[in-house]
């Protein structure tokens, strides 16, 4: 079995941890620095392994040396977002704990395929890649939006969404890009079935809903969804589904971009991330990623 490490037991690393223990994905390790938390809700996890059906229990663990040989490493430590704050108002704190991260990963797993969590996952996933080059490492992206996206589509088209495909590319920033053109139900294209004031308000829902949930929770983020997601993840990885998230990647030519870290689809399975794809976008949909890629640029040229 492979060996996933969550870093950091908070709500996200937690609820994370406890959906992979729920889907039997491996050997499943909680860190937290913080003497005894980990441990802690290691054993509340496991607590629900009868209901849950699994014997895939979680160890949790306040030392490093739990890292070493880790095939996956989840990053979710950091700095919570609060109410009234953005997400990239987490950076300058943020980055010293990515830096901490990444001497874990080299010492310790240097292999590992590394997904981080933490915000601002586009511009710390950045950081990491200039950190150690050879890292394995790609951010959540617009993953989570992805399927807040999906949720406002079958809600707004009163379908199930099981139904809906689409996706949200650009920045986990309320610069996002939800891809209007090329969302379908049962592969009817979205545009055919609500009107365009319907089109604007699930693109405006997708883009405010993490801000909106930070707003009513005041003192931390959402981390049910994020949690789901990250399982998904995960779970493309050890069973190489190949799935396609748009994840946080750092540019290297894809859509005429450079050293730029961008949300974009790319195809996930056991070597971690095997192809980006470039796809054609509408007129509005290019200004998006536009604006997006100005302002990734804008923030690493900043700590550059």
């Amino acid at each position: 079995m492979e060996k996933i490490v969550v870093i950091g037991a908070g709500n996200v690393g937690t609820s994370s941890a406890a959906a992979m223990a729920g889907g039997k994905l491996g050997d499943i390790f909680l860190y937290d620095i913080l003497d005894n938390l980990a441990a802690g809700r290691a054993m509340d996890i496991n607590h629900a392994s009868p209901v849950l059906h699994t014997d895939c229990l979680v160890t949790g663990s306040h030392s490093p040396e739990v890292l070493s040989g880790a095939d996956v490493v989840v990053v979710t430590a950091g700095v919570a977002r609060h109410a009234g704050m953005a997400r990239l108002d987490l950076l300058r704190q943020n980055l010293q704990v990515m830096t901490g991260v990444s001497d874990l990963v080299m010492k310790f797993c240097p292999h590992a395929r590394v997904l981080v969590v933490t915000n601002p996952v586009d511009v710390l996933t950045w950081y990491l890649r200039c950190l150690h080059p050879d890292m394995n490492v790609f951010g959540l992206g617009c993953s989570l939006d992805t399927i807040r996206f999906r949720h406002f589509i079958a809600e707004a088209a009163g379908v199930s969404v099981d139904c809906v495909q689409g996706m949200v590319i650009g920045a986990h920033t309320d610069d996002m890009v939800p891809l209007v053109s090329r969302a379908t139900v049962s592969g009817i294209p979205l545009k055919d079935m609500v009107s365009g004031e319907v089109l604007d308000a699930v693109s405006q829902g997708t883009r405010a809903a993490g801000t909106l949930i930070v707003d009513m929770l005041r003192h931390h983020s959402g981390f049910y969804a994020a949690s789901q997601v990250v399982s998904r993840i995960v779970e493309a990885i050890v069973l190489d589904r190949r799935e396609i998230f748009p994840f946080s990647v750092v540019c290297t030519g894809e859509y005429g971009y450079d050293k730029i870290p961008l949300a974009l689809p790319a195809v996930i399975g056991r070597r971690g991330i095997h192809r980006i794809l470039e796809i054609d976008l509408d007129p509005d949909e290019r200004r998006g990623l536009d604006r997006c890629a100005s302002a990734m640029d804008e923030v690493i040229r900043g700590l550059s």
